[in-house]
């Protein structure tokens, strides 16, 4: 008999068959049962098929059930469960002595009693699976991991290592450093002050996480290492603790250069800009001269603008270039540098084009202010728009397993409008939502057509935005903090530059908001923009 998907196995052993009968009825429903009616069939039966629990009878011709469970023991990890009466005391005794058995069942039995103790015997099996399975999980994390991992008991002995962590200790396998201290495998001026934060950690049952410690080598060489400890609870009491330490010596390499060329950057601009407020000085000076106290104001608002676009303009040049000379390390190194340093690369490269977005944000809100703005119209099927804004913040979404959603009627016009423009209104507009947006939260965003005009709204149930703070979020660098909103990431400026956009194509933005509930952002086209259909 094959097992059936979903049930487990029950090997039931007895010479009399009517017992065969009854208890097959009694379990198949719940398992696969298979049946002998002597232990040399049973032991067949269990080199060829799996079983979760054995149920043997004692009093057998030939082969005992005790006898039969014990040599089933070599064959099968099964759960055995003896049948007896209490005729047979003395061989259960021995039977349990022996291991024999994991459970017995007193004759006679009622259908009760024995459903409830071939469960029992089968959770137990399904437990020990899954310890096992448990088991051989965390024997090749600690093998393969390139991190040292190690484990220690109250008393700061070494009860497991793993190869990374054994080298580390100088000793040539994990086995030599079980049961031994700190101080046993390294100099004790070394070891001393290493235990006693681990006591600390013992002690007060509160982890120490990511710290970064150098460690010299007999050469004078000096490595750095993450690392991370954490207690090990018995319920309410700390028996040991476990602790990582990884290797971030390149990391911190790479982090000193970039450092040093963060300061070499700081610098000119830092020059840079006694060089713009010079100029700004100057001619602030020559308009009062020849202007009212608006045109002053004006002046310098106009200042302000030319003196982040010669800025971004300024930082753009050695971002490009570290930008550029990082992609081509990349392409120079072969595929173990790769996989050494492709991580550091990869991070240089993503901060640099982070902050060149950044820059060309403040180089659109300097467009816009001064007028230079010049929209390159066509007619915009808003699906593809809207679609395409959705699929570049899904995987910020899919991170915060978010959910969003788009409705727009069938035939929905086409809207006259500067495509890029629209799309990075929408993409800022939707990044926000999902920034701002818990885990498990929902973006909503909805296309109409009210009166002729196009409609586009975002919804979504994020923290919200106080109704004071609302003009504040729609001005350049405008951000606000709150408890239920501590600030994020970014620049201020995705708002302010979606206003810009939408008043550029003769439209306006619209933003309801409340505490707790949630934002609303409605984007509302000039009905002379939509598309009338031929």
């Amino acid at each position: 008999m094959a097992l059936r998907p979903g049930k487990l196995g029950v090997l039931v052993v007895d010479d009399e068959p009517q017992i065969l009968t009854a208890i097959t009825d009694l379990l198949e429903d719940e398992f696969a049962v298979w049946t002998a009616s002597d232990g040399e069939t049973a032991l067949k039966i269990l080199e060829l098929q799996e079983m979760a629990v054995i149920l043997s009878d004692q009093r057998m011709p030939g082969m005992s059930g005790a006898e039969f469970l014990g040599a089933a023991r070599e064959v099968s990890d099964a759960t055995r469960v003896l049948v007896t009466g209490y005729s047979d005391l003395d061989a259960l005794v021995k039977a349990v002595n022996l291991g024999q058995i994991h459970a017995y069942l007193s004759k006679p039995w009622n259908p009760l009693e024995l459903k409830v103790v071939v469960r029992t015997a089968a959770d137990r099996w399904l437990l020990g699976r899954t310890l096992e399975h448990e088991r051989n999980l965390l024997r090749a994390l600690m093998e393969n991991v390139p991190d040292a991992i190690f484990f220690k008991d109250r008393t700061l002995h070494f009860t497991r290592v793993n190869p990374v962590q054994a080298a580390l200790l100088g000793v040539s396998g994990s086995n030599e450093a079980v049961g031994h201290m700190l101080g046993d495998l390294l100099a004790p001026e070394c070891a001393a002050l290493v235990e006693e934060q681990e006591r600390d950690i013992i002690e007060r049952g509160e982890p120490v996480v990511d710290r970064v410690e150098s460690v010299s080598d007999p050469s004078g060489a000096t490595n750095w290492y993450s690392i991370t400890k954490v207690p090990i609870r018995d319920h309410d009491q700390v028996v040991g603790l476990v602790g990582i330490a990884r290797d971030i010596t390149k990391r911190k390499q790479a982090e000193d250069y970039l450092r040093r060329a963060h300061d070499e950057l700081q610098r000119a601009v830092e020059e840079r800009t006694r060089w713009l407020r010079q100029e700004i000085r100057r001619r602030s000076l020559a308009e009062e001269q020849a202007r009212t106290a608006r045109d002053v104001a004006e002046g310098a608002s106009r200042a302000k603008t030319i003196f982040l676009a010669n800025m971004s303009h300024e930082l753009r040049t050695p971002l490009n270039a570290i930008i550029g000379f990082t992609e081509l390390a990349e392409t120079l190194m072969n595929e173990r540098e790769l996989e050494r340093f492709g991580g550091y690369l990869s991070n240089i490269t993503e901060s640099a084009h982070h902050l060149l977005r950044v820059i060309n944000d403040i180089l659109d809100v300097s467009r816009i202010e001064v007028g230079k703005v010049t929209l390159r119209e066509e007619d915009v099927d808003v699906i593809e728009v809207v679609q395409a804004a959705l699929r570049l913040a899904g995987h910020v979404a899919g991170a915060k397993k978010q959910t969003l959603a788009f409705s727009i009627a069938d035939n929905f016009p086409r809207v006259h409008a500067d495509e890029r423009l629209l799309k990075q209104t929408l993409l800022n507009i939707i990044s926000n939502a999902t920034k701002f947006t818990p885990e498990g939260g929902h973006v909503a965003v909805q296309a109409t057509l009210e009166d002729g005009a196009i409609i586009i709204t975002v919804k979504d149930d994020g923290v919200g935005i106080a109704p004071q703070d609302i003009p504040l979020v729609l001005q350049p660098f405008g951000q606000v903090e709150n408890t239920m909103a501590p600030k994020h990431e970014g620049t201020g400026l995705g708002l302010p530059l979606a206003k810009g956009f939408m008043e550029l194509h003769g439209g306006m933005l619209a933003l309801k908001s409340e505490p707790g509930k949630g934002t609303k952002v409605t984007l509302t086209f000039p009905a002379s923009r939509t598309v009338k259909k031929a």
